[in-house]
């Protein structure tokens, strides 16, 4: 049996929060191995998302425009995509610390 293996893709506002996730852990805590870490994890379950597309935790919030949302965590990260099956993508749609209140931040996906 052979499995299509998705690509994942960010949106803006996933990738200016990924470059402030990596500035604070760089910059503001000096900590580049952690930043690199963060990298390194976020890609290393991506992948694995990218291989399998449901594994992800539904969310189910009222505010949330679309009914696909699904979320994974690393580290102290949340991350919510959807699949996108027609062009066989994993949209990012925000990657947030996780102790931020998940409430506030599903108004924006």
């Amino acid at each position: 049996m052979v499995f299509k293996e998705y690509e994942y893709v960010f949106t803006e506002m996933a990738e200016a929060d990924i470059d402030e996730i990596l500035s604070y852990m760089a910059e503001d805590l000096s900590n580049p191995a952690a930043a690199a870490n963060f990298v390194t994890k976020l890609e290393d379950t991506l992948q694995e998302i990218c291989r399998n597309p449901k594994i992800g935790r539904p969310v189910e919030n009222s505010y949330i425009r679309r009914n696909d949302v699904r979320r994974f965590l690393v580290n102290n990260f949340t991350a919510y995509y959807f699949v996108d099956e027609e062009n066989e993508h994993i949209i990012v749609l925000r990657v947030v610390f996780s102790r931020r209140n998940q409430e506030t931040i599903s108004k924006t996906l």
